[in-house]
């Protein structure tokens, strides 16, 4: 028989993991008031929210050694009260627990991983120009040579997917080694949405000509909308799959985002026409103003896509804030003194050739094109709480600023006492009463709506996403435990996920703490191609006592898994279904098979004669 659910005291060296695990957790805010739904059950958790924020003088100088009652925070104009305050102080140095070589978790403190305060560089190529990649690429390695001993620092790189070049460590030698190894050869979507202009053999200032060279030329406009368009969702995937993976880690963590970037909607054809063009003399009388033309008086092509991607760049920096992330955009494109230039002496047009005039229609439409991809920037740095850097072709020092900040800022937190989640943005405002001090932090936050039932297809479509992910997810701290179940050969393992239930969002209903949780298995082999895979969804009724219990003891699902010949790696996933939190755990294959040399099996009881 299979058995899906076991919940139960976990045996001696997992006790105390979860021991461990229930008491490094934020303990559940009990005095808070309670929160009344249509209908009414009672919240077990209150929801906290966490704010970054850098203090500087009329100098830019940062203010140090402010204490808790130095602040004052507001939500939309209500004084909250504060519920923790930290300040920025190098990661604390303790011998990690020594875990079983058949025991996997996605805790950075159980790994020896724990950074405290973290640095997240991501290398851009996705939307970076190769001859801009150079230049970044050394400027990085400058930086990460200049590293200070307390700096916690991951390398992360983007191409058509996610990339760790290396995950959080002191050690900077190993970063600069990661970064100058990495050499991306396919810019497909990069060089794909740069629409390259059609330009005919023929009088070009002859609107017949111009007409035809539109017509001819529109694919390239589609085709270059549709790679903008891959371009946007694998950046903001990236920036959420980020999020997830270091939103265990406590108080704040940047983001340092060097990028060529990405315009928040689709280029558009420029509106009016530009001086030095004339129109024939002889252009037929019905010839329509308008259309696709970028030199003629026009209006957007109605058979191609225009359209923002406000949504996109939104729900990325929702999983922003609620992991307290904040991002540093810098621009990779740099200072030029011409907009055809880019740092490294070459670059590509956003937008069509200028067709030989000596004032080109490029030249305004790429420096639109740059601008659309400032103000994503802008708004991604604002919404987060950091800053972002364009202009200046110093990445280093751009960078090293962004490094400051980390090193002094305060984190504070409130529990909101306003009981409206209705997923709505809400303005806070942070205060200090050390005269003349500058503040910087995050403008708002994403009430985020309490789902009454799950929405199958977005809990699908929200696991899937997580398998997927090069990086495991944290929100919710796993330990997962492996050990064979019968002959070696037949490859049947009892996996043990144990879990803290002080994480999940439990209701409480007649004295009952109901809510539930996804389990998910993903078998993957070598070429990353799925072989197996099975869900199921458990149901949470506890009773008073065993929730108390449970929750110093910790709670354990229990699953009993073939393991594929040609599995290569298994994710197992875990869904709180009411907070939609989420926590993976990759066990590479290889290395649980070899673990079960180290199991001592238990002593053999004959029965007596």
């Amino acid at each position: 028989m299979r058995k899906w659910l076991a919940i139960m005291c976990l045996g001696t060296m997992l006790g105390i993991l979860s021991a461990r695990l229930a008491t490094a957790q934020t303990p559940v805010n009990t005095d808070a008031a309670t929160e009344k739904q249509q209908p009414a059950p009672i919240r077990s958790t209150t929801r906290l929210v966490q704010v970054s924020v850098v203090v500087t003088d009329k100098k830019g100088q940062p203010v140090t050694g402010l204490k808790k009652e130095d602040f004052e925070v507001f939500d939309e104009g209500a004084q909250q009260q504060l519920a923790f305050f930290t300040a920025a102080t190098p990661a604390p140095v303790e011998a990690p627990a020594k875990l079983p070589p058949y025991v996997f978790t996605n805790r950075f403190d159980l790994k020896g991983q724990d950074p405290g305060a973290v640095t997240i560089i991501l290398f851009d190529a996705e939307n970076t120009a190769t001859e801009d990649q150079t230049y970044v690429r050394k400027q990085v390695m400058e930086l990460l040579r200049s590293l200070k001993s307390q700096d916690h620092v991951a390398v992360y790189a983007l191409t058509s997917q996610l990339l760790i070049l290396h995950d959080f460590t002191q050690d900077n030698s190993a970063l600069v080694e990661a970064v100058n190894k990495f050499a991306p050869k396919e810019q497909t979507a990069f060089d794909g949405s740069l629409a390259t202009k059609l330009s005919l053999p023929n009088p070009s200032t002859v609107t017949r000509w111009q007409t035809l060279e539109d017509t001819l030329e529109a694919p390239n406009r589609m085709m270059g909308n549709v790679y903008l368009k891959v371009r946007m969702e694998t950046t903001t995937l990236a920036l959420r799959a980020i999020a997830t993976h270091v939103s265990a880690v406590p108080g704040r963590k940047n983001l340092l985002w060097v990028s060529g970037g990405f315009p928040i909607r689709t280029p558009l054809p420029n509106i009016g026409r530009p001086s030095g063009v004339e129109l024939a003399t002889n252009a037929p009388t019905d010839q329509p103003m308008g259309g696709c033309n970028d030199i003629t008086n026009q209006l957007p092509c109605v058979d191609e896509e225009t359209r923002t991607f406000d949504d996109e760049v939104r729900r990325a920096i929702k999983e922003l804030n609620k992991a307290n992330v904040v991002m540093y955009p810098v621009d990779a494109h740099g200072l030029v003194t011409d907009s055809t230039f880019s740092v490294g002496g070459a670059g590509g047009s956003l937008t069509p050739a200028g067709r030989g005039m000596s004032n080109p229609p490029q030249t305004t439409a790429t420096m639109s094109a740059e601008q659309d991809a400032r103000d994503t920037s802008r708004m991604l740095a604002d919404q987060t709480g950091g800053v972002a850097f364009y202009g200046n072709n110093d990445i280093r020092d751009a960078l090293k600023r962004a490094f400051e900040d980390g090193r002094y800022a305060y984190t504070i937190g409130f529990y909101p006492n306003h009981n409206t989640w209705d997923g709505k943005y809400r303005k806070i405002k942070v205060q200090t009463k050390v005269e003349g001090a500058k503040l910087r932090y995050r403008t708002g936050y994403f009430a985020g709506a309490q789902p009454v039932n799950s929405d199958d297809s977005k809990e699908n479509a929200a696991l899937q996403e997580a398998a997927f992910s090069p990086l495991d997810a944290t929100s919710l701290g796993l330990i997962v435990s492996g050990k064979l179940f019968g002959a070696p050969a037949e490859r049947n393992f009892e996996f043990d996920v144990s879990l803290d239930p002080k994480q999940l969002l439990l209701q409480n209903i007649d004295n009952h703490e109901n809510g539930g949780v996804v389990l998910h298995f993903v078998q993957r082999d070598a070429k990353g191609v799925t072989v197996a895979a099975e869900s199921k969804k458990i149901g949470l009724n506890l009773e008073e006592k065993q929730y108390e219990y449970l929750a110093k003891a910790g709670m354990v699902l229990r699953r009993h898994l073939t393991i594929a010949q040609n599995a290569a790696e298994i994710r197992v996933l875990v869904r709180d279904t009411n907070s939609e939190a989420l926590g993976s755990v990759t066990i590479p294959v290889p290395a649980l098979l070899q673990a079960q040399e180290s199991i001592v099996p238990p002593a053999k009881i004959e029965s007596p004669k």
